[in-house]
């Protein structure tokens, strides 16, 4: 077996990260959608779309930082 050349191993993590982030994006899909349901349910009952959008971007941030706190403890 011969030794991973630095390029090889670079090449390697980088695939490694990259399979990595799509996995965490895929698992944080549901998330997205609340806070796209948020912004629609908003503008349905008559909020205008940049008050939803600003809403549903704070709802978004919190479960972010719930998520990783719960995460980190």
């Amino acid at each position: 077996m011969t030794a991973e050349t630095p390029d090889e191993a670079l090449h390697r993590l980088g695939h490694e990260l990259s399979q990595t982030l799509h996995q965490i994006a895929r698992l944080l899909e549901p998330i997205w959608d609340a806070a796209d349901g948020v912004k629609s349910t908003l503008e349905r009952r008559g909020w205008s779309p940049t008050a939803s959008e600003e809403l549903a971007a704070e709802y978004l941030k919190l479960c972010m930082k719930r998520l990783f706190e719960d995460l980190t403890q």
